[in-house]
């Protein structure tokens, strides 16, 4: 199967996700901070009563906090991105990558149809899929395909 038709067939929740950091969104914005740092996540995703609220992202620190440190003990909800682009666990990965690439995404949020938080699709699952099933196409192109080396490597 080709990589494109691979992409437009494979549903999002057959990638291999990590697990999610899910904090409700009168955390304080702070405390959201800390959990990323733990979890080594450039995310969080926000709940209100078990639903999808909104995400904070590293972007957000950089926008919002940053040389602001009066945001620090308010409720994440006025930092974080809400309502942002999801998808459904049954949505092609295809539709994802168009996400990611029009809107500039590097999370996009996995909900079911109630808004119930699945998962959190990052580009390294993307690039990790990639990877691990099309290594051969991925891993030896040359920065541009149409590039011819004009020295041996080293040389």
């Amino acid at each position: 199967m080709n990589i494109e038709r691979s992409l437009r067939e494979l549903e999002v929740l057959a990638l291999e996700l990590t697990p999610p950091l899910v904090l409700e969104s009168n955390v304080c914005v702070s405390a959201v901070i800390e959990a990323m740092r733990r979890r080594g996540l450039g995310y969080a995703l926000l709940e209100t009563a078990g639903h999808l609220a909104g995400i904070f992202t590293e972007r957000d620190v950089f926008l919002s906090v940053l040389d602001n440190d009066t945001v620090l003990g308010k409720p994440v909800a006025a930092c974080m991105t809400a309502n942002p682009g999801r998808v459904y666990g049954s949505d092609p990965v295809w539709r994802v990558i168009h996400m990611m690439h029009a809107g500039g995404y590097r999370q996009v949020p996995v909900v079911d149809n109630e808004d119930r938080i699945l998962g959190c699709v990052r580009h390294k699952d993307i690039a990790g899929y990639l990877v691990d099933h099309y290594a051969v196409h991925v891993l030896n192109l040359p920065p541009d395909p149409e590039q011819v080396a004009r020295a041996p490597e080293g040389g």
